[in-house]
């Protein structure tokens, strides 16, 4: 009910002329002792920063407020050396009141604009992420195809056909639209994010498991570069809901993230620390680090820092973003520690317990 009489124009000036009603009687009661011109301000405020009230509605309240000050001055006897002194005290005062109103009108005009330019923009950004998926799906699939006839061209008895130039090229598209194909992937799962679309299935899950599978499916990868994973857990097994296939993406991006960025020979570890009321899973590499000037880039869509992988490795610069977003839904918090030059640490939190079982995730 109280909400329905602040829409109405009419209620509030209502409000504003009763709240200067009773500063007008407090005054008179008091002898002139109590309010001075600070609560004069209120009803102009009142009538000034709803979003239904006009100017003049302000501009009214303001010179109201300067005729019951003067009313009460001259009610109350209130002693002035000559009466022209009386008449340009309250003509200050009517240009103060009348000053702080238009101030009040303003300051709620410009904000009513941001607030009109903000649902502008989410709208905007709804119909980007409807026609980027659009796109990106309609891309997807023939790459999908190119993608999967060079793994058959690719296969040893294709080759035997084939010079040694014709497999380069091959090779080159097999790596091109693979590549592409991770993008429009991080293209789909980022614009599903910001669209409120993308839901959790958390389902009861060995944590400890869960990672170290992850790890495995990861090795052959770190071998290219000679490189060791290293493993650390304070517990055998660890029950926890959450979704385990965007769980999965999370720990490989972090994961990969470590093997791309540390230098060949180098071990990488990934720990994970168990306290009261949540778990911390950690991956260190050994690797370029981040730059101060970078760190704030680091969670944000489509930005990349000036570090560059160890051994020429793509990067969308989407990964972490959507990393990011998959573990604030599961109502974690994720951050990273670096040096640069010596290396990083990134780490996320996961909360021990029990989530229901569907979660959306909040727009980027």
């Amino acid at each position: 009910m109280i909400s329905t009489i602040l829409t109405n124009r009419i209620s509030v000036n209502i409000i504003a002329y009763v709240l200067l009603l009773g500063i007008a009687v407090v005054d008179y009661v008091t002898g002139y002792e109590a309010s001075s011109s600070i609560l004069y301000f209120f009803p102009i405020y009142v009538a000034a920063s709803n979003r239904k009230t006009y100017k003049t509605d302000a501009l009214i309240v303001a010179a109201c407020s300067s005729f019951a000050w003067l009313a009460i001055e001259i009610l109350t006897h209130h002693p002035y050396s000559s009466i022209w002194i009386l008449y340009w005290n309250t003509f200050v005062r009517a240009v103060m009141f009348f000053a702080v109103a238009i101030l009040f009108y303003k300051v709620k005009a410009e904000k009513i604009q941001i607030e009109e330019n903000n649902e502008q923009l989410k709208t905007l950004n709804a119909e980007k992420n409807k026609y980027l998926g659009i796109a990106a799906h309609d891309i997807r699939n023939p790459l999908g195809n190119i993608y999967n006839l060079s793994i058959l061209l690719l296969d040893p008895v294709s080759r035997g056909n084939m010079t040694q130039q014709q497999v380069e090229f091959i090779e080159m598209i097999h790596k091109v639209s693979r590549n592409g194909l991770m993008l429009l992937n991080n293209i789909l799962d980022i614009t599903q994010i910001e669209a409120g679309t993308l839901r959790l299935s958390k389902t009861e899950n060995d944590y400890i498991q869960f990672v170290k599978d992850i790890i495995s499916s990861n090795k052959y990868i770190a071998e290219r570069k000679e490189q060791t994973i290293l493993f650390e857990s304070q517990a055998e097994a660890l029950p926890l809901f959450f979704d385990a296939s965007y769980m999965s993406q999370v720990v490989t991006n972090l994961l990969t993230n470590a093997i791309k960025y540390s230098y060949p020979k180098k071990d990488i570890k990934v720990s994970i620390k168990k306290n009261e009321h949540a778990i911390t899973t950690e991956v260190t590499d050994q690797g370029v680090g981040i730059k101060a000037e970078d760190r704030e880039k680091v969670f944000r869509p489509f930005e990349k820092a000036q570090n560059r992988p160890t051994s020429g490795e793509e990067s969308s610069g989407l990964g972490l973003a959507i990393v990011k977003k998959i573990v604030e839904a599961h109502q974690g918090k994720i951050g990273f520690e670096s040096i640069y030059g010596q290396g990083s640490t990134f780490y996320f939190t996961l909360p021990l317990v029990a989530q229901p079982a569907t979660q959306a995730p909040q727009p980027v």
